[in-house]
């Protein structure tokens, strides 16, 4: 979270990269209406119990209000996942087959979780001090300190999940400036021609 992953999937699209985030598949996948209600009726219960309202004024799912449900407990997140997921898992291969001549990037925080991975041929795992990453996910997302650390506590043990897939991982360190992130990623993607 707040590492900069958004940041190097623009740069790479100036490189010619397609790129997709898995945050906008997974709420495209949320906004259909039969996903929508059945997340709604799966943590209605738990969101009552912590008096969390779940629903917008119009009935429609308020995302933000089931990330603060989801994100401070880890059953509770994997529940969503594996609802979740199997959409944006399709989604993903549906841009991937439509994109067959193009390099392409997929920004996700947890592409692990999906199938997907299985035919990415190198990760890019951006990281940031974690300092940095609060300030910018306080800035940028309006959160609560409370939010913001239960998520980074959630992915505390990302890289450990990618070093045991079959990709090549490149890290990133976003400690600077766009141009110098530029640079390093310049310097990544000689390095696979």
């Amino acid at each position: 979270m707040a590492a900069g992953k958004n940041v190097v999937a623009s740069l790479l699209e100036k490189h010619g990269f397609a790129a997709v985030d898995a945050d906008a598949l997974a709420h495209q996948a949320l906004a259909q209406s039969d996903l929508q209600a059945e997340v709604i009726a799966t943590f209605r219960p738990y969101a009552e119990a912590r008096h969390i309202a779940l629903t917008a004024a119009d009935g429609s799912l308020d995302r933000r209000a089931l990330g603060r449900l989801i994100f401070a407990d880890k059953r509770l997140l994997a529940m969503q996942e594996s609802l979740v997921h199997p959409a944006v898992n399709r989604l993903i291969e549906s841009f991937i087959d439509s994109h067959p001549n193009q390099p392409l990037v997929i920004n996700a925080t947890v592409l692990y979780k999906v199938s997907a991975l299985a035919r990415c041929d190198a990760i890019l795992f951006v990281t940031a001090p974690l300092v940095t990453r609060f300030f910018r996910a306080k800035h940028r997302d309006g959160m609560s300190t409370a939010q913001i650390l239960a998520r980074f506590w959630q992915q505390r043990k990302l890289f450990a999940k990618y070093a045991a897939s079959c990709a090549d991982i490149y890290i990133v360190q976003n400690t600077g400036s766009t141009a110098a992130l530029e640079r390093k990623l310049r310097t990544f993607l000689q390095t696979r021609r």
